[in-house]
């Protein structure tokens, strides 16, 4: 039985990494007997991302480019990516090229049935220390406030249809977080997987830049007030 993937890579300024990391999803995916598509988010970027993925885009037809004039961030290109999902599966892989094509070998057979893949890093020591301090204090932050015990939350696949039923309310980096925990405590199943990271070569993450970090609290706090105060759920069914 085929199954099938909506794949949303978001890319600023990743020219060279964005083909390896394309290309060998595509590999990955067409090992594992996926229909595929893809949607490349070329996010403001001022070197050559958008003409490689417009590239791309010309030799494989389930590659689609999508150009966005100024810098965006990573949560409005997933929400974008979401509502043009069409796929049985929908996740996330950036473009910076350190996610090895290894890692699908964990996640790819386990998209069958269940909710969400969930990922984490089993190598967490190839990032830089300070950002895996604070991978760490917020993986504990989101675990105590919302009462989980997941091991990462920001590299996910879900059940499409899923997916589509949880709000967005955020264009940061935490739309990954609030989307999985309206999942998790709305009852979906999911299953965690480990997945290897390689060493950073070129750029540099923009996770953690202030605009990034002020949204994240704001939407823990939004995110707090909705599900443990008001106890808001998703209707998965």
């Amino acid at each position: 039985m085929e199954r099938s993937i909506s794949l949303i890579m978001p890319a600023y300024n990743e020219e060279d990494t964005l083909e390896f990391s394309v290309t060998s999803a595509c590999e990955k995916l067409r090992q594992y007997n996926f229909d595929y598509e893809i949607f490349i988010f070329n996010d403001g970027s001022t070197d050559k991302t958008g003409m490689i993925a417009n590239y791309l885009a010309s030799i494989d037809l389930r590659i689609k480019v999508i150009h966005n004039a100024k810098n965006m961030n990573l949560g409005f290109n997933f929400a974008n990516g979401i509502r043009m999902a069409t796929k049985e599966y929908t996740g996330l892989l950036p473009c910076h090229g350190q996610t090895s094509p290894e890692s699908f070998d964990n996640i790819l057979p386990w998209l069958h049935g269940i909710d969400v893949v969930v990922t984490y890093i089993s190598n967490p020591e190839v990032r830089p220390c300070i950002r895996n301090i604070i991978s760490r204090i917020n993986v504990w932050l989101v675990n105590f406030i919302f009462r989980l015990n997941l091991k990462y939350y920001h590299l996910n696949f879900y059940r499409t249809e899923v997916l589509k039923k949880i709000p967005t309310s955020t264009d940061s980096y935490a739309l990954m977080v609030e989307l999985l925990v309206y999942a998790v405590k709305s009852g979906a199943s999911y299953k965690e997987v480990p997945i290897t990271l390689k060493k950073r070569k070129f750029g540099k993450s923009k996770a953690l830049r202030f605009k990034n970090i002020i949204n994240i609290f704001k939407t823990y706090a939004r995110l707090f007030w909705q599900v443990r105060v008001l106890r808001k759920r998703i209707n998965l069914n």
